[in-house]
């Protein structure tokens, strides 16, 4: 696949051939709690040449809105523009007619997006590990028979007794396993690492076993969020939007970029976030077809270099 730098020519690429972009928030918007620079800017200046914008993000903790309204000081956000792996996850079980019990090893953000469809769920908050716990203790655990699906995001009360009993639901034949993404870090500008999505790094999360004739058979989550194509077709359902005239901009190829790539849309990575310049030409120059879909057509430092090459309006 080409991969081209973004100029005058790529710019006049995206003013003629795209109707719809699609923006990742963290590292394309803003790092942490600071907007980057040329953001707003270019977001405002894409809108005027009669671009359709729309926020899709794999964060499940925040809610797009209100980091929108927070960060880049945009007021009140269009709901239906907004689309985050909590309200994905949720609208996937409330399509599929799910009428039991979620586990969720998440956050408030998730459980929030729930009830919004009338789906049951425990397990948002604090479930620490009792001190002196021995293997007795852990085998009186209760489990809820209601629970017939487990759903993993972000949660900053991950401790040992949810994993226990997320694996415990896990095993059972009949529970669904639902991960909201698979991002490992938040792109911030600092020496601290910022886990996102802790759950998809262990192993524990990885499978799912049950008995068979052979031993045991394994089974990954079922990730909602980019790279799959549930985010698009959210989008796409709701405001009919053009594959071909699509454009998705994000900071990371194994999920923004194949995002894109799965869904036959154009692709421009921003390297302000998790993604440097040395990791794209290592892609680049790959010929492992495995790689493929993590290249993008378009690239830059930031969001903002494109702006810099759009017109102020369309002749």
């Amino acid at each position: 696949m080409s991969c081209r730098l973004i100029d005058d020519l790529c710019a006049n690429e995206v003013c003629q051939h795209i109707d719809n972009v699609l923006l990742d928030c963290d590292g394309v918007l803003w790092n942490g709690n600071d907007a980057i620079p040329g953001s707003l800017e270019t977001v405002e200046k894409l809108k005027k040449l009669g671009k359709r914008v729309y926020y899709v993000t794999n964060n499940s903790a925040r809610l797009g809105r209100i980091m929108l309204r927070s960060v880049l000081n945009w007021g009140t956000m269009p709901k239906r523009k907004i689309v985050c792996t909590s309200y994905i996850a949720a609208l996937y079980l409330h399509n599929e007619g799910f009428k039991d019990k979620v586990y969720v090893v998440g956050n408030p953000s998730m459980g929030r997006e729930l009830d919004q469809f009338g789906i049951r769920h425990i397990g948002v908050g604090p479930d620490p590990l009792p001190e002196d716990c021995e293997l007795a203790d852990w085998l009186k655990t209760k489990l809820d028979p209601e629970v017939k699906c487990v759903l993993v995001g972000f949660d900053p009360h991950l401790s040992y007794l949810k994993m226990m009993k997320a694996a415990s639901y896990n095993q059972k034949s009949d529970c669904l396993f639902l991960a909201t993404n698979e991002d490992t870090h938040l792109p911030v500008n600092s020496d601290i690492v910022i886990p996102v999505n802790l759950t998809t790094d262990f192993s524990i999360w990885n499978w799912k076993c049950s008995s068979c004739s052979e031993g045991t058979i394994t089974q990954s989550a079922n990730v909602l969020g980019k790279p799959e194509k549930n985010m698009f077709k959210v989008l796409q359902k709701a405001h009919g939007l053009d594959p071909n005239r699509t454009m998705m901009v994000g900071d990371r190829c194994n999920t923004d970029i194949a995002m894109a790539t799965n869904c036959g849309l154009k692709s421009f990575l921003v390297l302000s976030g998790v993604v440097k310049l040395p990791e794209l030409q290592e892609y680049m120059a790959s010929t492992d077809s495995m790689i493929q879909p993590y290249i993008p057509n378009y690239y830059a430092a930031c969001l903002g270099d494109l702006g810099k090459l759009l017109p102020e309006s369309l002749i």
